[in-house]
């Protein structure tokens, strides 16, 4: 064999070797696997806290039958959790400002419905009880917590004053962007009333009348959350 021709053959095992060594160092530097994430960085979507939503009113807030409790106190409105139930009997809505602490004491949302007995007891004008309520309201706003105002029920007694009363406060959430939750529109007869069978007194709901108001909250309150 030349001896040019056996040098030559003498480099070609280490050419090959060379070669190989170049093409693992590229299949590696492509094909890197991915880094697993730790338990510590997961990027899963934490879920909301539900919103704690209180009340305060007179006794249709507090009734066994009350739209409060079939649907927020029995934990039925999505993203929700009970609050205070802050309900007193035959107040007026200038006797609840005494009880805005209490009801504001969980922070979230607090549901306002009041001037009933403001017609009922004191003989005021609706005017005159929606500004009782409007009061109200602006009391808990000033404790820094989001208030949603609520419509009265019908009544038996005073039934033009409870719908002119409803449509007073309707108006004036409109103007001051408060949440209007409409939980009577489905209770209460062309004539302000009561429909047949949906109140024993004439004044709360009984148990028909109260679910009927609890799925208007149901229906309408987590929308009004999420604005």
């Amino acid at each position: 064999m030349r001896p040019a021709l056996a040098r030559s053959l003498a480099f070609i095992p280490v050419l090959l070797l060379l070669a190989s060594c170049s093409a693992l160092g590229t299949h590696d530097a492509g094909s890197s696997p991915s880094a697993v994430p730790s338990p510590g960085s997961s990027t899963a979507t934490v879920p909301a806290a539900p919103t704690v939503v209180s009340v305060l009113g007179d006794s249709h807030s507090g009734f066994p039958y009350s739209w409060y409790r079939l649907s927020v106190g029995d934990s039925l409105v999505p993203g929700t959790s009970p609050g205070v139930l802050s309900s007193h009997p035959g107040r007026t809505s200038v006797e609840l400002r005494a009880w805005v602490g209490e009801a504001t004491a969980r922070g979230g949302v607090v549901l306002v419905q009041a001037g009933t007995n403001d017609i009922l007891r004191d003989g005021s004008p609706p005017a005159a009880a929606a500004g009782g309520v409007e009061l109200l309201v602006r009391d808990v706003l000033a404790r820094h917590v989001r208030p949603i105002l609520v419509s009265v029920p019908p009544s038996a007694a005073h039934p033009a004053s409870t719908v002119q009363l409803n449509a007073i406060l309707r108006a004036w959430a409109a103007v001051h962007a408060v949440p209007w939750l409409d939980v009577t529109t489905s209770v209460t007869a062309p004539d302000g009333t009561w429909l047949p069978g949906l109140s024993s007194d004439g004044v709360h709901a009984n148990e028909a009348g109260g679910a009927l108001m609890a799925l208007a909250v149901r229906d309408q309150l987590p929308g009004l959350l999420r604005r």
